[in-house]
Parts: structure tokens; sequence; C-alpha cells
């Protein structure tokens, strides 16, 4: 069957479309008309590739210079991997890391959405909290920070009292 829009290539892709009435639509359409109307998406590159652009648009490519004094990694051998060799690469080459995500990303610092919290009433809360009182508690009695202690054991027993 060939596309229904150009009517020379083999159609491949089947799309399926509801009109304004509810009803089903269907074109059978090739690989390049269905990418001309968004049907398909693009393969997008690799993380490794487009921290490899960025540099190579900001002209940072001399990189041999460049090497963590922790497990010896180039800043080159990163840009080929995408990955550190230890924790140390982090402080290394961590400006130049940050310079990159924020190009990427458009900034460094986090806008997403939170986790959801649990409501304080259920049973999952009452076990955290607990269990985060009990840490407290066993931390203060090690301290000698006895007050403390009576005041944690005080909050600590509320939590169990109640239903």
């Amino acid at each position: 069957m060939l596309c229904e829009d150009c009517h020379e290539s083999e159609a491949e892709v089947l799309v399926t479309e509801v009109d304004s009435s509810g009803n089903l639509k269907e074109k059978h359409l090739c690989k390049v008309c269905a990418s001309k109307k968004g049907y398909i998406l693009q393969k997008q590159k690799p993380l490794v590739e487009l921290f490899a652009d960025f540099l190579k648009e900001r002209g940072e490519t001399d990189d041999k210079e460049l090497t963590c004094s922790g497990c010896g990694m180039s800043w080159a051998e990163f840009k080929q991997t995408g990955r550190f060799g230890c924790a140390e690469c982090y402080l290394k080459f961590g400006e130049r890391i940050e310079r990159l995500i924020a190009r990427i990303q458009g900034t460094t610092h986090h806008t997403g959405r939170k986790a959801p919290r649990e409501p304080e009433d259920s049973p999952v809360f009452r076990q955290m909290q607990m269990k985060r009182l009990r840490r407290e508690l066993a931390k203060a009695i090690q301290a000698e920070e006895y007050e403390k202690a009576a005041r944690l054991r005080d909050d600590l027993r509320k939590f169990e009292e109640r239903p």
C-alpha cells in the first residue's frame, strides 16, 4: 500500500486519529511523511555526545592537561565515556560539569516536582517518625544529653500511644 500523503513510498506507519465527533480515522503513511507530521520522533543523541557538542561549541577542546589526581582520568576520557573514574573527578572537573549541566538543563538547581509526603495520620508516617525518634534518642543517650533524651522519649511515647 502506498503512502496516503505522497503517494510514492510504501506506507509503514498506521496513524489512528479521533475527529471532533468521536469517529476514528486511519491514515497509512511512509516514514518520511509520518516524521514530517510529527508522528515519529527523531532519536536523541546520547548524553555523552551532547557533552562533546557543547564543549566543542565553547572551544574547550584542549583537554590533555586536565586530569584527575585520584584516578588519572583526563577530561578528554570523561568526554568520551561520560563517566567519572572516582569521587575526586567530581572535584577536579566540577566547574566544567556544572557549566555543562547549566547549558543542558538551564539551571544547576532542581526545580521539578517533589515526592509526595505521607499524611501525618498514616501508619507509614508514624513508623518513619518513630524510627527517627529512636535514632535520635540513642544518639542523645550516647552523648549523655539526658534532657534531650527525656524529651525524645516522651515524643516517642506519644507516637506509640496513638491509635
